[in-house]
């Protein structure tokens, strides 16, 4: 039976790994001081790449055969127990700590990193990797793990295959080569500039080609035959073209961000072919001064709890956020603290056991109690998200408002209604019931994080240009899909946004002055009077609603839509001018807001993210809107 035998150990690698773990934890504490520090999970895939082929054909090269077996199996003893222990956690969490309304998400997000698909998961469901104002998932990061284990899973079945067919390792290379540029030429056909990279971010067809690229290095530079043939002649030059490698791609983590299209067209897979050349010299068998100099003791110690410190770090962030530490640098220094410790624990006590004498010695001198712990967790694990959901929140925390419905009597006509804004009139449409209201078609013309605004937001002391999907809906986008629509009834969403501060002309327009009232109340005058050329019917307003946005620190605004005063004074503008123009306000403050925020409406959770309708929120608040909207609509004229 083939038996699996380490590669040798390269103090130099566990450096690697302590550059891109602390750019990627760096990234997620404070993103705008690492823009590109998301690089790391590359350098992460090429090295993971290269470090498993290396492995598969050495095992290949002595006993002339790979077991995939033994290889799936030490794979779970690397992987998985740590991941478990992190899930568990997170479950546990978020019983005390998430909104209600998230918690089933959250327990289908855990099922979804504990058998590995989490990526497609988040990319189907619109968990969108760079966003900051919605309430991430605490397993977000497991997306980068699901990719690299479902490459565990059929890599190895296709390097066999390839054997049999292909003995030299420069043909294996190259085959590999090829895939990989066919992966990396897919994302580039699916990324489209200006429009969330989410689907080229988390696919698993559109990112395997660093992994590829990873396996090719090491089909060519990693067989064993190959080495002793050379004796790594070329160590030398790889030593002095691995200075520079290292610079570029340490570099990239400061000037690269996800906006740029270069990074999806070409520039991963750039990235990621510079990237083998410090891999490589990092494990080359004559140490040199590159070696030296990611042996250094705190780059290798970081490098050894690596995969430890980027399970546990991620749900710290999320958990550990602002409503908790409010001062950032203190908040930065617990979450860093925090991470360090668990990882170093986890490390410790549980892989390192592990890695020597499998699961028994997790218990040591009690195999068998160690064998039901084992046995136990799995089982706990997959009951969990489900006992999460059914979790009651305190009812301390969550205040419960109860709304008012209308008598909703069908008009003799159906009338098409559309709702127009950013994702939060998405998230309500999810919940209009067609059967219900038989009278009423709702439609949307929505763009996420967008407004049909002229104007632009501002921030860090700039006009904040939009995406150029966003640019393309603000420009005209919204009101040719409305004309396509031709609706008896649009109604505005007032954005969140429309509590911070705005530019025009390049000038800042401050909250709360008299030229903010006065810029709000022609943004809505020219709204109305495109929304009416567009011949979108009757033109009705949704004011702003309070909420209590989870603060993670990740974006400043969070504080202004947290801020009550804020919100009121935004809704006082907007009743001002629909007075002056005669437009209808539905006033979604008064209902929800009286006496403060809620958390819950009619006794389900209002909001599934402290931001968005939940389904059933949603529903409930059709049928108070309803009656309003056939109000207005019988009142047009």
């Amino acid at each position: 039976m083939a038996k699996h035998k380490s590669l040798p150990y390269r103090p130099a690698l566990d450096g690697l790994r302590g550059v891109a773990v602390a750019a990627v934890v760096v990234f997620h504490l404070n993103k705008s001081a690492l823009p590109g520090g998301w690089l790391g999970v590359d350098l992460f895939f090429v090295l993971s790449g290269f470090l498993i082929t290396s492995l598969l054909l050495t095992e290949h090269n002595r006993w002339g055969r790979i077991s995939l077996g033994g290889f799936w199996a030490s794979r779970a003893r690397r992987l998985l127990p740590s991941l478990v222990l992190m899930l568990l956690a997170v479950l546990t969490a978020s019983a005390f700590l998430a909104e209600h309304g998230r918690r089933p998400a959250i327990g289908g997000d855990v099922l979804a990193a504990f058998f590995y698909v989490a990526n497609w998961r988040f990319l189907l469901g619109d968990e969108q990797y760079f966003a900051t104002i919605a309430m991430p998932s605490p397993v977000r990061h497991t997306w980068s793990l699901s990719i690299e284990e479902q490459f565990y899973f059929v890599f190895p079945l296709l390097l066999a295959a390839l054997l049999v067919v292909v003995r030299r390792r420069v043909q294996l290379a190259v085959v590999l080569g090829v895939l990989a540029t066919a992966s990396a030429l897919w994302m580039s056909v699916k990324y489209v500039p200006g429009v969330d990279p989410s689907r080229v971010y988390y696919g698993t067809d559109t990112r395997i080609f660093e992994l590829l690229i990873g396996a090719a290095a090491g089909a060519l530079l990693g067989a064993h035959e190959f080495a002793e043939r050379t004796r790594w002649r070329v160590d030398g030059m790889i030593e002095r073209l691995a200075w520079p490698a290292i610079a570029l791609f340490v570099s990239s983590f400061f000037l690269v961000d996800e906006n740029s299209p270069f990074v999806f067209r070409g520039g991963l897979a750039l990235l990621c072919l510079i990237a083998v050349v410090p891999i490589v010299a990092a494990s080359a068998r004559t140490r040199n001064s590159f070696q030296r100099l990611l042996g250094w003791e705190p780059l290798r110690g970081l490098g050894l709890i690596s995969y430890s410190l980027y399970l546990w770090h991620w749900p710290v962030i999320v958990f550990l956020n602002a409503e908790i530490v409010a001062n950032p640098w203190a908040r930065a220094l617990a979450q860093v603290t925090l991470s360090l410790g668990l990882a170093y624990a986890t490390w410790r006590f549980v892989e390192q056991p592990i890695r020597r004498g499998g699961f028994r010695a997790l218990v040591p001198g009690r195999p068998a109690t160690s064998r039901a712990v084992t046995i136990a967790t799995v089982p706990l694990l997959l009951a969990g998200p489900f006992l999460v959901r059914l979790t009651p929140a305190p009812a301390a925390t969550v205040r419960n408002v109860d709304l008012a419905v209308g008598t909703y009597v069908p008009l003799e006509e159906r009338a098409v209604v559309t709702l127009i804004g950013n994702s939060i009139p998405e998230s309500l449409k999810t919940g209009f019931d067609a059967a219900e209201y038989p009278d009423i078609e709702a439609k949307e013309v929505t763009s996420i994080g967008c407004d049909p605004f002229v104007s632009n937001r501002w921030r860090d002391g700039a006009v904040q240009p939009p995406s150029s999907e966003c640019r393309g809906w603000k420009d005209g986008g919204w009101v040719r899909a409305l004309g396509e629509q031709r609706p008896a009834l649009t109604l505005f969403f007032v954005p969140q946004t429309t509590t911070g501060d705005w530019g025009d002309a390049g000038r800042k327009i401050e909250f709360g002055t008299p030229a903010y009232d006065r810029w709000l109340a022609g943004e809505l005058t020219t709204l109305h009077r495109r929304v009416t050329s567009a011949k979108g019917g009757r033109f009705v307003v949704m004011n702003l609603a309070c909420h209590r946005q989870t603060d993670f620190g990740f974006d400043p605004t969070i504080k202004n839509v947290n801020d009550d005063r804020r919100v009121q004074h935004v809704n006082r503008v907007v009743a001002v001018w629909a007075k002056q123009a005669g437009v209808p306000v539905i006033d979604q403050y008064k209902a929800l807001c009286t006496g403060g925020y809620h958390g819950s409406v009619n006794g389900v959770p209002l909001y599934k993210d402290t931001l968005h309708f939940t389904p059933e929120s949603a529903r409930i608040m059709w049928s108070w809107l309803v009656p309003q909207l056939q109000t207005a609509l019988q009142s047009r004229g």
